[in-house]
């Protein structure tokens, strides 16, 4: 079981605030994972008052102690209390993301009671045994729920909320923002595959077909159909594991400098490394495709052995219609599967321009964001102090040349400081049987919140200065609220509270929707917002709109933090613009690698189709010096020869059309912005082939179209 928290970090002479997971003590032990130096928690380490110890990340331990085999033993001071260092991890462990050490959770014995399973700030994980499945683990789940509610009786949280209980593969959490974009990318490296495949396929007819004198030879002089068959097999055998070697050699290295080109917040934690499995997997495939890819000529060779007379092929290499077709559908194919790859960048690239225009709810080009994190020992219990620091920090930031407003938000929208929801009570509007109740998600925020966001106020007020601790507390809520629970009237003057415990707060405004963190799709969820000088949360995201570069005020809002208190620091501080546009940044890689292909796809097509027109082109010579002979003009010639490539960019457009058609269907049920920019896209990708065709037909057309009639026919 795992908690993220977060620690303000005092070493060299300066504060530094951490990512920590607070964890049970066989965390580790579920994952596998050994640490290089010391050890990892017992089980008396993860009770509460005894877990003043932590295991350091690699990166953390290099920051922190150089490096040095000495550190475990040493003592670290975590807000104002010592922890003992006893571990340091491998470099390669990153569970959760991105924290810089762990330390036992310490929960009381009470907290693992069934009666708080409704707890929603742990995130647990399982090792399942061998043989047991994620659909059994969570049918056991379903029971144990079904036992808990017949236990607890009708009408109980747990029946009328609807709350279940459900686990899912740890490789869906472990890939994050980039699970998508994998499998999509999965998808493209395979139609490479098949295209490189076509390719091969076709290249192995021609040169097959070439050899038909000396397979000619060969059956003459008494070569069995084993002898010759086993010949082929064992050229495409070498030349499949040929390739398959240069492959398992050049892919690590492929790997990580795809690795280099993906963002750093999506490839955090990602290592690429060799293992016996992968080299298997990556051998297996390459085997596989490349002896399919020559079957074709064998399979040719041994339908037509009986016809392999050496007085037939004495001269003669010409090949016959049956093989022609076959590698006019092989380029076909690649065309096809081109096609399907250019439309799709196009696609992704106009989807990636739509979202680019979704309105966030406020403006974020001149804002500059930075997260604090109060001290815990210096702040705890202590409302008036911590929003004392917050209001005097802000004013700070405000006076400052430049600015045009501060204030403070928990959580930052688009940022990286958490959420938090819940359900909610409405004054004199009892909840029915079975109904959960209404839910929304909450945020804190000061009296310039609005400004500086550039946030519309569509009735009622914000938070004004004299909204203080003993002043009536008073929400503003979002009109997606609004409209879910008052529509057609102003839910002003109403009163609302979290839970029956919590007294109720007054409605005194109605604020525009913002989005939580995604321009590709929102859960659509209200926001209730609670004046954070009255309710203080110990997080504060400071925000500072500026007439200049924000990036200019970075220093200032450290040192303004520094000099209101010595032992907090800003971190995670960037532009709020940034923060939008880094929401979409598996987008733009997904677009970038799409591109890639598609342009590698384009090259595959065009080789084929050059292969395809030579090798026809040099079969045809005599039929071309025949044609010049009696008088045909270089560009009927040149005609005759495009005439073939057109044929087969056109049917292979055609099944393009129809396979685009299909995966754009699919991909709108994956993807946010998919059902636009289909005609511009379908229109890009004809072009590009189009040109590409005759970019690849030039070169035989015009070696067609040179041919010396005299030279030709004297050679037949």
């Amino acid at each position: 079981m795992v908690l993220k928290s977060s620690f303000n970090a005092t070493f060299d002479g300066r504060t530094q605030h951490l990512q920590a997971g607070l964890v049970t003590w066989k965390w580790f032990q579920v994952f596998g994972a050994q640490p290089i130096l010391g050890r990892t928690f017992a089980s008396e380490e993860d009770k509460k008052g005894n877990n003043q110890v932590v295991v350091l990340s690699y990166s953390l331990w290099q920051q922190m102690f150089g490096g040095q085999h000495d550190a475990i033993g040493k003592s670290v001071l975590l807000d104002g209390q010592s922890y003992r260092v006893i571990g340091v991890m491998r470099r390669d462990f990153d569970w959760p993301r991105n924290e810089q050490m762990w330390i036992p959770l310490g929960l009381a014995p009470s907290a693992y009671d069934s009666s708080q399973r409704f707890n929603e700030s742990y995130d647990a994980v399982v090792r399942l045994r061998p043989g047991i499945s994620v659909a059994q683990f969570n049918a056991a789940l379903e029971q144990k729920r079904s036992e808990e509610i017949r236990r607890e009786g009708t009408g109980s949280f747990a029946q009328s909320a609807g709350w279940s209980m459900f686990a899912q593969p740890w490789t869906q959490d472990s890939a994050g923002d980039l699970r998508k974009p994998l499998f999509a990318l999965s998808a493209v490296v395979a139609m490479i595959l098949l295209i490189a495949c076509a390719n091969i396929s076709g290249l192995m007819l021609a040169r097959a077909s070439t050899k038909t004198r000396e397979l000619a030879i060969r059956a003459a002089l008494g070569a069995s159909l084993t002898q010759i068959t086993m010949q082929l097999v064992v050229e495409t055998a070498l030349l499949a594991g040929s390739a398959t070697c240069i492959a398992i050699a050049v892919g690590p290295l492929l790997g990580r400098l795809l690795l280099l080109a993906i963002p750093h917040d999506l490839a955090t934690g990602f290592v690429i490394h060799n293992s016996f499995r992968m080299v298997i997997v990556a051998a297996g495939i390459g085997l596989i495709t490349s002896f399919l890819s020559g079957l074709a000529p064998i399979l040719q060779v041994a339908r037509s052995y009986r016809a392999l007379r050496l007085s037939e092929h004495g001269r003669s290499s010409t090949a016959g219609p049956t093989r022609q077709r076959f590698r006019g559908v092989l380029v076909a194919t690649e065309v096809a599967l081109a096609f399907v790859l250019v439309a799709g960048a196009a696609l992704f690239l106009s989807s990636l321009k739509q979202l680019q225009s979704v309105d966030p709810g406020f403006r974020s080009e001149g804002v500059l964001t930075g997260n604090v994190t109060l001290n815990a020992s210096n702040y705890r219990d202590q409302a008036l102090k911590e929003a004392n620091f917050i209001h005097n920090v802000t004013s700070h930031l405000s006076q400052q040349p430049g600015v045009v407003a501060a204030a403070v938000v928990y959580p930052l929208p688009f940022g990286n400081t958490g959420g938090s929801s819940g359900s909610f009570s409405i004054e004199e509007r009892p909840v029915s049987p079975n109904n959960p109740g209404p839910h929304s998600d909450n945020r804190w925020a000061t009296e310039g919140y609005l400004r500086a966001m550039q946030i519309p106020l569509l009735s009622g007020r914000w938070f004004m200065e004299n909204d203080r601790a003993d002043h009536p507390h008073v929400v503003v809520i979002d009109d997606v609220l609004t409209k879910a629970y008052w529509p057609g009237r102003s839910p002003i003057g109403d009163h609302v509270r979290g839970s029956r415990s919590d007294p109720w707060l007054e409605i005194v405004g109605v604020v525009g929707h913002v989005r939580r963190g995604s321009l590709e799709a929102d859960e659509n969820k209200g926001v209730i917002y609670q004046s954070m000088a009255q309710d203080p949360v110990g997080e504060a995201s400071f925000l500072v709109r500026t007439s200049i570069n924000p990036d200019a005020l970075r220093s200032t809002m450290a040192e303004v933090v520094r000099a209101e208190d010595s032992q907090e620091a800003v971190y995670d501080v960037h532009t709020l613009d940034s923060l939008v546009q880094d929401s979409l940044a598996a987008r733009r890689l997904l677009v970038g690698l799409l591109t890639l292909f598609g342009g590698l796809a384009l090259l595959l097509a065009a080789v084929g189709i050059y292969g395809l027109l030579s090798f026809t082109a040099a079969q045809r010579t005599t039929e071309i010096g025949i044609r010049m002979a009696l008088g045909a003009q270089r560009w009927q010639v040149v005609s005759l020869v495009l005439q073939q490539s057109f044929v087969l960019i056109g049917a292979g457009i055609v099944a393009g059309l129809m396979l685009t058609f299909v995966t754009q269907r699919i991909l709108t049920h994956s993807f946010a912005a998919m059902g636009t920019g289909l005609p511009g896209s379908l229109a890009l990708a004809a072009a590009s082939l189009l040109l590409v065709a005759i970019g690849a037909s030039a070169v035989p057309a015009n070696r067609s179209a040179s041919i010396d009639p005299v030279i030709a026919l004297r050679n037949e």
